[in-house]
């Protein structure tokens, strides 16, 4: 025991050697996964997250690149500004002069352009945050996906389980029909009372009911499966003849990092991202600006459009925030630990997941063992008791209630090998192995 559980500790090793029973060459499951996973919305859904994702993560490399803008404006002024030097000696024949004609109309074009030099590496985290949410978005879709091949896998096997059902309730009706038969023979003989024949004949048309709900039944299944597989409902859809674990083979399975950790580990780096835009925040900041007019009035006050060039540095340092900074920087960190103990917490749950569906898979295997041989006891019973009753050793209701037995004993092994097959698809999942491929 201690041995198995040191192989589910950590989710990055390799699990060899496992005893794995898988029916690996069913003919038509695999198309049925890629028909599920092409029509089904949620993956669409997941994939459109995906490319918003990447969308984000470019629109975030563009804070890096220069921002230009333009405008323009129009204004009507009544009494315009005119600059009149003061009537001191000093300004010599410019004394008391006005500088300009004054400009009623004034009009100007207008652009910028922004370079971010240095902005204490926030934009260089951002664009990594952006990017971890894009894995974050690729985990979801891989997660969605199997949850998707789950489905199918499930509704499929429940729909072989059902047909086969099916045609064991058939078997048992033309049992109990051909067991009619001898009956009124017998009856015709006069070995046997007419109501052992009504008593059987009642056995058959409740053999006939449970077809009828069985086939009911099988066709509910149909039709789920056909919707997920984004199929018209009521067409019909081809499966194999029953779930037969003699086929399953022994192979080694390789278990692969599940996409529930890699979405816990990335929104760890998500929050320490988040953590260094606050810390980046508070440092210096510096971006070169230039910017270009063409205005009515101009520098010289003069009536008309003038061109005009200005560039320069901008430059802010945080100095002083009343302790902010150590809140949020604190409140931060607060955060990283949550997401790095939801990390802790994720891994040991799928460490118990897949040691539990192990186990229950394994069980499965043993239950169908124990139904198996129920079953071949049951025929063998059923057998003997026809043959003692053409014999006239027993009365009919013995020989009815072994066929129940066999009809009962028919159903566990049925229901005994879809379980098996259904735990084998859920272990297969907990180990990350569950693709279309």
């Amino acid at each position: 025991m201690e041995k198995l559980q040191k192989h589910f500790v950590v989710l990055l090793i390799c699990l060899g050697a496992i005893e794995a029973h898988a029916q690996v060459n069913d003919p038509y499951l695999m198309e049925y996964r890629k028909e599920a996973i092409e029509h089904e919305q949620l993956v669409k859904m997941a994939e459109n997250q995906v490319e918003v994702g990447y969308k984000n993560y470019k629109a975030a490399m563009s804070n890096m690149m220069p921002k230009i803008g333009a405008s323009a404006d129009y204004w009507y002024v009544q009494n315009p500004l005119q600059m009149t030097l003061p009537d001191d000696p000093r300004f010599g024949e410019l004394a008391g002069q006005t500088m300009g004609q004054g400009a009623q109309n004034q009009y100007g074009l207008y652009t910028s352009l922004t370079q971010p030099i240095y902005r204490g590496g926030q934009l260089k985290e951002r664009k990594n945050r952006a990017e971890v949410k894009h894995k974050i978005a690729s985990e979801q879709l891989e997660i969605t996906t199997q949850d998707v091949i789950m489905a199918t896998d499930l509704q499929y096997w429940q729909s072989v389980a059902q047909n086969e059902l099916v045609f064991a309730m058939k078997n048992y009706k033309n049992d109990l029909s051909r067991i009619a038969g001898l009956v009124e023979n017998k009856v015709e003989v006069g070995t046997l009372d007419r109501s052992d024949l009504l008593m059987t004949e009642v056995r058959v048309n409740r053999a006939d009911l449970a077809v009828i709900q069985a086939e009911n039944d099988l066709k509910v299944y149909k039709m789920s499966l056909n919707r997920i597989l984004g199929r018209p409902f009521e067409d019909e859809i081809t499966l194999i003849d029953s779930i037969e674990l003699e086929y399953f083979q022994t192979h080694e399975m390789d278990m692969s990092v599940r996409p529930e950790y890699k979405v816990a580990e990335y929104k760890v780096e998500e929050r320490i991202k988040d953590m260094n835009i606050v810390k980046s925040t508070y440092r210096l900041q510096l971006s070169g600006v230039v910017t270009g007019s063409y205005s009515s009035p101009g520098y010289n006050f003069q009536p008309g459009a003038v061109p005009n060039v200005q560039a320069g540095l901008m430059m802010s340092i945080p100095i002083f925030h009343g302790g902010r900074k150590q809140h949020l920087v604190a409140s931060q960190r607060l955060k990283v630990h949550n997401e790095q103990l939801a990390l802790e917490r994720t891994k040991e749950l799928l460490d118990l997941e897949i040691a539990q569906k192990r186990v229950a898979w394994q069980n499965s295997l043993k239950e169908n063992t124990v139904a198996k041989i129920s079953l071949t006891k049951a025929r063998q019973n059923a057998s003997v008791m026809e043959e003692r009753f053409e014999e006239g050793l027993i009365d009919i209701l013995e020989v009815i209630d072994s066929q129940l037995y066999l009809e009962q004993a028919v159903i566990e092994y049925i229901q005994s090998k879809l379980k098996a097959q259904i735990q084998w698809t859920h272990y297969v999942r907990s180990m990350g192995n569950l693709t279309a491929n």
